[in-house]
């Protein structure tokens, strides 16, 4: 039983560290769409909408006291050198007390405003909304720097696997080169040329792996976590055919949604500014203590109240409200103006992006063609290297020209799928 048990254990254990070790040796695979979210949802600049929602309310808050009554405590103790009474011949007649003394607390209710209240209420949700439409924008930036960084890296890989195999290529080759240098085929500066063109190559893989771990280092900033640089990345679905279908027309830009935002927020302006001209009816009241009261005429504590409306009406302002309404009908259509610039410059972006698409998918049909071409030319000067009809650079010309279509294809296939996101961004999709 105690056998079975810990056999049991054992089993148990094994388990859980193979389980362990499938984890550990799964790699993470990430593509453009999940780290566009991941900054979308981590950056800093996100927290700030809570903030800007936050303080928005309070203020909100705050606004809609003006509906509650206002309570107001005051007193005072004063000295006068002389007061008001009565002076009748041969009588003692009745006058107030030269030291005055008071305690009142009144109070103030808004009884009508004509909305001017509720209108500065919307104005705070205006307000508020294109404030966190501008960090919608300042968000929405970021996702350029995002495509650089992931299809920065995804070239770099590409060049280091041309690189690599052409490393490999010439550390064959060096092989067979030593051996007729040692047979007296060759002479021995063939030999240097091919290893001097090896370390050549082992300083552009190190440059390249400099930039990669850079471009990681700016995805995992941006991303808030930390991207292993082993981190393998999904390749941009793409589609080619649709290159030649691109549609220009898209308001889904953030900042479409800032220009609205702003015309809001303008034409609640202009809405409060209307209702400035109403009259204001408050009720007050006033409860107090003090010596005298309102009779004025009595030298003796005593408690008195007041109750009362009134109205405030500014009749006439010399046309500054119409001056001010007219002003921003103006700001609104400089605001109009921006969206329209800002239109047109997307457009021209869109055109621009498109133009570039469809030449990179031209360069691409072409490129499997020139790099058959550039091989078989590189194999050819390999077979008059062997039988020492040329040198070891003649070779490297060709053997580079071969490498550089390589590099031309994997970078037109980089680009395609860059230049199709930024086609995208800019479209706001």
């Amino acid at each position: 039983m105690n056998s079975l048990f810990k056999n049991s254990r054992y089993l148990l254990l094994l388990a859980l560290i193979f389980h362990f070790q499938i984890g550990w040796t799964q790699e993470e695979v990430l593509n453009l769409e999940q780290c566009q979210k991941e900054v979308q949802e981590n950056f800093p600049l996100v927290k700030g909408k809570d903030l800007l929602n936050q303080s928005s309310q309070l203020n909100i808050e705050n606004l809609k006291t003006s509906y509650l009554p206002r309570l107001y405590a005051n007193g005072k103790v004063t000295y006068q050198s002389d007061v008001t009474g009565i002076s009748l011949p041969n009588m003692v007649t009745p006058q107030a007390p030269k030291d005055q003394y008071a305690l009142n607390v009144d109070i103030e209710q808004l009884i009508y405003d004509g909305g001017k209240t509720k209108d500065r209420i919307e104005l705070e949700k205006k307000a508020s909304e294109v404030e966190i439409q501008n960090l919608e924008i300042q968000l929405y930036q970021l996702r350029k720097r995002v495509n650089d960084a992931f299809f920065g890296i995804q070239l770099v890989r590409k060049n280091k696997l041309v690189l690599l195999d052409k490393h490999k290529t010439i550390s064959n080759r060096i092989k067979q080169i030593r051996s007729a240098v040692e047979n007296g085929v060759l002479l021995p500066a063939n030999l240097k040329v091919m290893e001097s063109e090896l370390l050549l190559i082992d300083q552009q893989i190190q440059e390249l792996s400099a930039y990669e771990a850079t471009s990681f280092h700016v995805l995992s900033e941006l991303m808030g976590r930390k991207i292993d640089t082993n981190t393998q990345l999904q390749d941009n679905s793409l589609n080619i055919e649709s290159v030649d279908n691109l549609n220009t027309k898209s308001k889904e830009r953030p900042e479409y949604q800032m220009y609205s935002s702003q015309k809001s927020l303008l034409e609640a302006q202009k809405e409060l500014l209307k209702k400035d001209r109403y009259p204001v009816i408050s009720g007050f009241g006033q409860l107090g203590y003090g010596n005298p009261g309102y009779n004025q005429l009595t030298d003796q504590f005593d408690t008195y109240y007041m109750l009362g409306a009134k109205i405030s009406w500014h009749i006439f302002d010399w046309k500054s409200n119409r001056r001010k309404q007219k002003e921003i009908t103006i700001r609104k259509d400089i605001v109009n103006t921006q969206e329209l610039s800002f239109t047109q410059n997307q457009l021209i972006e869109l055109g621009n992006e498109s133009i570039r698409l469809k030449k990179i998918k031209i360069l691409l049909e072409k490129d499997d063609a020139i790099i058959e071409l550039k091989k078989a030319i590189s194999e050819s000067s390999a077979s008059q290297l062997d039988n020492g009809v040329i040198t070891s650079s003649d070779y490297l010309d060709d053997l580079n020209k071969e490498i550089q279509a390589k590099l031309n294809k994997a970078y037109h296939l980089i680009q395609l799928q860059q230049s199709l996101a930024e086609y995208q961004r800019i479209k706001g999709i």
